[in-house]
């Protein structure tokens, strides 16, 4: 502890601008700073990003182990000295990372151990050797922490045990507060009408977030898209760049190159949010996304693949519309049914922001870690 105060680290991959990094930003971010002095490390080197930026606003240290691609030893020893120096009272673990930061806490002996499952526990971390590598971390006295339910149930199914709590995401709700003249001056910039019906997906452009499915639904609009745009927000990913390369030659050859836009990894998509009339996303797994969560806040009508945690945040013709996992034609039927009926879609409009704001808001998440990281560490004899 300094200063009487709990020390807690985040640590992330990179500054990537995804869902569960804008997660641990904003629970850094908005710790009670009378309680806790929070920090914050991303293996990669630092990127200038839009997180960078809210941590420092917020008044969170920021740290790199800068790691490059690829298995790298360095970072362990990197690891170890960066621990020792902050020597922290806790350390919570996101994504992947676990594998570098296990092995470093056994010598820097945080006194607590937390790890937020992301994701459905098989698509959280893909091979079975890092899968056991988390077990084993768990067996010694790791906090594992699910999302949403259908997190937690695919959890005991692969881990064989209870998480240690369950904390859905939150999101700072009043970043995505309706903007007329926001909307209006963002579509005249990128050169968008104001009568355009603008369709936008905020994922990473990877192969669990099903673009191929996303558009191959969008092109069986047909005439119906004929005043429609659709945005896709997300950078390629990283480890499997040839994926994004296989999505504008599907558009063009599903002649609707030219209503599809890639705007790739963005800080701004609040505006985006903003200026756009419906949000949709096809994934083929999900955790709790942050995505569905800020497109309600924005007032944006989702129509998601029914997986994962999404079911959790969207009540079906009340606040969003949910479709089969791997149905083009269900999820063309939805999409053509709000752009078809704009009534329709302001009432839902209407029923997903306020939604939000009762369920989604930031405060909720963080004040549930504070207690768990403050009954955990009683627990622990601090």
């Amino acid at each position: 502890m300094k200063n009487g105060r709990i020390r807690a680290v985040q640590v992330i991959p990179a500054f990537n601008t995804g869902g569960a990094e804008w997660m641990a930003t904003y629970l850094a971010a908005h710790l009670d700073p009378e309680r806790f002095d929070s920090h914050l490390i991303s293996l990669h080197p630092p990127r200038q990003s839009a997180l960078e930026a809210y941590l420092r606003r917020h008044g969170v240290r920021i740290h790199s182990a800068h790691k490059r691609m690829g298995f790298e030893p360095r970072a362990y020893l990197t690891l170890i000295r960066l621990l020792r120096q902050l020597n922290p009272d806790i350390v919570h673990t996101h994504q992947t990372v676990g594998r570098y930061v296990y092995p470093a806490c056994v010598l820097a002996r945080p006194r607590l151990i937390v790890h937020t499952v992301h994701n459905v526990a098989q698509g959280e971390i893909g091979a079975r050797w890092a899968r056991r590598l988390q077990a084993w971390a768990y067996r010694f006295g790791v906090l594992p922490v699910s999302i949403a339910e259908e997190v937690s149930r695919t959890f005991r199914q692969e881990y064989r045990r209870e998480p240690a709590a369950l904390i859905p995401n939150g999101i700072p709700t009043q970043r995505y507060a309706a903007d007329p003249a926001g909307r209006a001056a963002w579509r005249q910039q990128e050169g968008i009408s104001e009568e355009t019906v603008l369709l936008v997906c905020v994922a990473g452009l990877r192969e669990q977030k099903n673009h191929p499915l996303l558009l191959r639904a969008y092109a069986r609009l047909g005439n119906a898209a004929a005043n429609t745009l659709l945005l896709l927000v997300g950078a390629p990913d990283p480890t499997n760049p040839a994926f994004a390369e296989t999505l504008p030659p599907l558009a063009q050859g599903l002649g609707i190159a030219e209503r599809v836009r890639f705007l790739g990894g963005r800080g701004d998509v609040p505006a985006i949010l903003n200026a756009s009339d419906i949000f949709v996303l096809a994934s083929h797994y999900e955790g709790n996304p942050l995505s569905v969560m800020e497109a309600m806040a924005a007032g944006l009508p989702p129509v998601c693949t029914a997986v994962g945690g999404v079911p959790e945040l969207i009540q079906h013709e009340r606040t969003g519309l949910l479709v089969p996992p791997e149905d083009e034609a269900a999820l063309a039927n939805a999409l053509r049914r709000l752009v078809a009926d704009p009534p329709f879609r302001q009432m839902l409009s209407q029923a997903a922001r306020s939604y939000a704001r009762e369920h989604f808001d930031l405060k909720v998440m963080v004040q549930a870690y504070e207690r768990f990281y403050i009954e955990s560490l009683k627990i622990g004899g601090l």
